[in-house]
């Protein structure tokens, strides 16, 4: 490739006290030209890949850089040509990772900052219901703090909670785009907030930044495939399959809204855990030495490895108490909680 040619592509993988970029964000060099989606650059991730752009012999790597307080981590790869606007590059540089980051993170800066100009902020109490089953939403939300349920209402008046969505999930959109009423009914599972955008203001912002239609189909996409994913999974004999496709929290909903008993067989590598279920109650949890709460907090974590249902075996000993899906919320709770203290050693939560 002629050295005048040659363009890469950058992407923000790590940022403290950055007042310019969030996580994910993108720019493209092209010597001498920056390309980015921001109105202001910060010079200093610039600045250090100016001798990586020069000498030219790296394809792809990282870099870091900083100035006093702030500090960054990109990744970078070199591309054939240079393509503008740099949001419509953003697949060059694992789109598939883009799409497990929570929704406002996947969106360029700007496309995020316009969408939080827009939104309201909304608060519900435990049990509040925030989209009433069959009728259109009015609003599109993104969860900012605790957890949603998602329930449906069968035939004979029973509700059989369907998912559980936490902090980045988002929720509305599938009414809004299609002008159709909802399936399911949605309520708060504990004290939450949201980000709620109107049907109006979400079809300007569509139309104002084309970026966020493909962030949308993306995410449509992937849940579709989960949905055939799981359907397979659970018409296969035993109920087996793989935890990319399946998680934990649906397997255990799934059981108890078919009122199965048996026991729930979850590996990773080398390790076992095993769950007992009786007409659909979580009662027994183990993993090695890990029992109970234990064992349900380190399987939440696990989003590889393989699972299948034994019906009509169950562990001897019952060390599960309460209402499974409080089990279950619990669980989230939790591991919400350890994972705000992880990302900030003096236990507050981390400031970018």
């Amino acid at each position: 490739m002629d050295e005048a040619e040659k363009s890469w592509a950058l992407k923000a993988l790590d940022l403290n006290n950055c007042p310019y970029y969030t996580k994910g964000d993108s720019l493209q060099v092209q010597m001498p030209g920056v390309v980015g989606n921001q109105l202001t650059q910060c010079s200093m991730p610039i600045a250090t890949f100016i001798p990586v752009a020069m000498d030219g012999t790296r394809a792809e790597g990282h870099i870091e850089a900083g100035y006093k307080s702030c500090s960054c981590r990109w990744s970078f790869c070199q591309m054939s040509k240079l393509s503008r606007p740099a949001v419509q590059f953003e697949e060059v540089l694992t789109a598939e990772n883009q799409m497990s980051r929570p929704f406002l993170e996947q969106m360029p800066v700007t496309v995020a900052r316009a969408f939080r100009e827009r939104a309201i902020a909304r608060s519900f109490k435990s049990g509040d219901v925030i989209l009433q089953a069959n009728t259109t939403s009015s609003h599109f939300h993104v969860i900012v703090k605790g957890l949603v349920r998602i329930a449906s209402r069968g035939g004979d008046g029973r509700v059989l909670e369907l998912s559980v969505l936490r902090k980045g999930d988002c929720f509305g959109e599938m009414s809004i785009l299609t002008g159709a009423a909802t399936s399911n009914q949605v309520d708060a599972a504990e004290e939450c907030l949201t980000l709620a955008i109107s049907r109006e203001d979400f079809h300007k912002l569509v139309a104002e930044f084309p970026v966020l239609s493909i962030i949308l189909y993306r995410m449509l996409s992937k849940r579709i495939k989960a949905t055939n994913q799981k359907l397979a999974q659970l018409l296969s004999p035993g109920l087996s399959g793989d935890l990319r496709f399946f998680a934990f929290t649906d397997l255990v909903q799934t059981v108890m809204t078919a009122r199965m008993t048996g026991t729930l067989m979850v590996e990773q590598a080398q390790r076992r855990a095993r769950f007992g279920f009786r007409v659909g109650g979580l009662v027994h949890g183990s993993l090695g030495n890990s029992a109970g709460t234990l064992a349900i907090d380190e399987v939440l974590r696990w989003t590889t490895g393989s699972f299948r249902f034994h019906p009509d075996q169950i562990p001897a000993e019952d060390n599960l108490d309460g209402d499974t899906m409080s089990i279950l919320l619990e669980g989230l709770r939790r591991m919400d909680e350890s994972s705000v203290l992880e990302k900030s050693p003096d236990g507050l939560p981390a400031q970018n």
